[in-house]
């Protein structure tokens, strides 16, 4: 079934969006005062020149976060502070493309009409997304009272016009009836599970129950299934509400080998190598220029190198040399052991500040990519010292190296820059979902969202 909280569906609305705006747009162009015959719908260059017009609505409303999976489910005033400033950014780009292209000169503008009523029915588009969602609120009740409820009622909570509404939680302890957990109300002890159900309709179960021999009312589930409510496990309710997936001690290998997902076919990776190439040998020719200025500048700044190469562990635990523009004094590290690099970082120089907050310093990772070393999507490659350590203090980190690294991932764009343990622990569990849920549309998500992050992002 279709839904907008996930990645594919968040590609489907933005080609719906391109659609109604080709539409809505082309339409009002062509029919403006002094409109060309070439651009109309049926000729090649009007439909190639309604694609440039469209490109910028659709860059502005991403760059408003307006295509990220859970901007489907915001409040319409909420949406409302996301499309006027994407309004403006569009009308800026469109109107500079209008006065740069000289058969565009007729429309001036005029052009500001089109975008407008574009701007109108895309909005639209959305509050009827928003109004089909809240009407179908996905009403939960939670069977099980621990850390992970916790978890799972702050996501509901920060979420309550996204989709959840958690009716109550029922418990295995019959001291903690009657009382609030998080500000969700205990409804009663699992003896009474099937009666409190009848007292509350639900959609969706749950189960969040740690020790579940002879507490678990199987048979009851089971039926509840059969008349079509919902039942999860709660791990799975949490990965597919925070697209990360949860490591605590409860993470038993066998999940891991028994659910769907964590499987890469040939075909896979040969598709997923040849977008890496393709696009890094895109990308390098057309920056060609500012990598060559990033160059004289990083020379100009500080002595030594331009490029700086550091050991990383990649497929398989193999190490290789990671290339990067020098961001940091040479021989930063001559005289100490590797430590994280931090955002205040004294021996980061002042073009490698500028560089960094921009991630100009990764793009000689492209190097890498033809090498064969990384990807230009997947879990970015961590130093043999640090892999070592984190491999003996968190669960699972040593999967990361069954795959090929990449320059960017899901991590990266859905966490912020962090140094420490807890950091990387955090990164891990989005970089499994990544492993259990890879496609080459979320590697075009993820594409998509990086260079929004590069362009406009807080950066490191």
């Amino acid at each position: 079934m279709f839904s907008f909280r996930t990645i594919r569906g968040t590609l489907t609305v933005i080609i719906t969006d391109a659609l109604i705006g080709y539409l809505v747009f082309g339409v009002m162009v062509s029919n403006l005062p002094g409109a060309p015959a070439w651009l109309a719908f049926n000729r090649i260059t009007g439909n190639l020149m309604l694609l440039a017009f469209i490109l910028p609505i659709l860059f502005s409303l991403a760059l408003n976060k307006l295509y990220s999976y859970v901007a489907f489910m915001i409040r319409p005033t909420e949406m409302l502070g996301g499309f006027i400033p994407s309004f403006f950014i569009s009308c800026f780009f469109i109107i500079t493309l209008c006065f740069l292209i000289k058969s565009l000169s007729f429309i001036d503008w005029k052009i500001l009409l089109p975008v407008c009523e574009t701007f109108l029915v895309l909005f639209i588009f959305r509050y009827f997304i928003f109004y089909k969602l809240k009407k179908n609120r996905v009403r939960i009740l939670i069977l099980g009272r621990n850390d992970q409820t916790q978890e799972i009622v702050e996501e509901a909570k920060a979420r309550i016009y996204r989709g959840y509404d958690i009716v109550g939680i029922i418990t295995a302890q019959k001291s903690e009836v009657g009382n609030d957990f998080y500000g969700v109300p205990v409804l009663s002890h699992i003896d009474q599970f099937c009666e409190t159900v009848r007292n509350h309709p639900v959609d969706c179960i749950v189960v969040t129950l740690r020790e579940r021999r002879g507490q678990l009312p199987f048979r009851q589930l089971i039926k509840l299934k059969l008349a079509h409510i919902r039942i999860h496990e709660g791990s799975e309710f949490y990965e597919r509400a925070k697209r990360k997936i949860m490591i605590d001690e409860y993470l038993k290998p066998s999940w891991i080998i028994f659910e769907e997902g964590f499987f890469l076919t040939p075909i896979h990776g040969a598709v997923k190598r040849a977008q890496s190439l393709i696009v890094s040998f895109t990308l390098l020719a057309l920056l060609s220029p500012v990598l060559l200025l990033v160059a004289i500048l990083i020379k100009l700044d500080s002595p030594g190198s331009v490029f700086y190469q550091q050991e990383r562990v990649g497929l398989h635990g193999r190490i290789f040399h990671l290339l990067k523009f020098r961001s940091m004094y040479q021989n930063a590290e001559k005289d100490e052991k590797p430590v994280f690099a931090r955002k205040d970082d004294s021996r980061i120089t002042r073009v490698g500040r500028i560089i960094r907050r921009l991630r100009l310093d990764e793009f000689p990772q492209f190097i890498n990519v033809f090498k064969g070393d990384m990807n230009l999507v997947g879990p970015r490659p961590e130093r043999p010292y640090f892999v070592k350590q984190l491999e003996e203090t968190i669960s699972y980190y040593d999967l990361r190296n069954d795959v090929r690294p990449g320059i960017t991932g899901w991590a990266q764009i859905n966490y912020p820059y962090g140094d420490s343990l807890e950091d990387s622990r955090e990164k891990l569990q989005y970089d499994l979902y990544y492993l259990k849920h890879y496609s080459w549309h979320m590697d075009l998500v993820i594409l998509f969202l990086t260079i929004k992050e590069v362009l406009f992002g807080s950066g490191r």
